[in-house]
């Protein structure tokens, strides 16, 4: 068994795109899926493959696309919901919380975990294309690091002052979901 971890963006949030979890388990025991977790009502699933169905012979990555594009397509075809769908493994998402320590990012012996972004695609480029768009913004003190496997935005006035966050949040970058690191460590802890 393969240990995955199922990061939604934008469900939830207001009236669109209203997803219940009970729904969301339901889909992904459907395609397969076992001991299926879900965490907070914003798209967040931990599950379990038999190997031969994430496909022994993939990389990582296109395994975890693979499974990506199976439950999108699930999601569109059971709720109506045209949704990007990102999927990593146990190993990737304690990578990405590992990679930056917080308090040397952050400048801050405790940074308040909530303002302190995560931010995944599928692919590198998509995260280094929003790091030149961001460059172009208005200076602040937040603060934007690209790793190997994930974006890291620290937003030093709160996420809602953020001009950062808020082009994150645009539709142009669809492709990013993002979790603070609060939610990342609850996602963490049930591994």
């Amino acid at each position: 068994m393969n240990t995955y971890i199922l990061l939604l963006r934008g469900i939830n949030v207001g009236k669109a795109n209203r997803l219940p979890m009970a729904t969301l388990k339901t889909v992904l025991e459907n395609l397969g899926a076992q001991q299926v977790r879900t965490l907070l009502n914003s798209g967040n699933a931990i599950f379990a493959l038999p190997a031969d169905v994430a496909g022994t012979t993939a990389s990582d990555d296109a395994a975890c696309d693979l499974i990506a594009d199976q439950i999108a397509a699930a999601l569109l075809r059971d709720t109506g919901l045209d949704l990007h769908c990102i999927v990593k493994t146990a190993a990737g998402i304690r990578a990405a919380a590992a990679e930056l320590d917080p308090a040397v990012f952050t400048g801050q012996t405790e940074p308040d975990p909530s303002q302190l972004l995560i931010g995944f695609s599928r692919n590198k480029q998509t995260l280094t294309q929003f790091e030149a768009a961001a460059s172009v913004l208005p200076a602040t003190t937040s603060k934007l690091q690209i790793s190997t496997t994930a974006l890291h935005l620290y937003c030093t006035d709160g996420i809602n002052q953020c001009p950062m966050a808020d082009l994150l949040v645009s539709k142009k970058w669809r492709a990013i979901t993002c979790r603070n690191l609060a939610t990342l460590q609850k996602i963490i802890a049930l591994l």
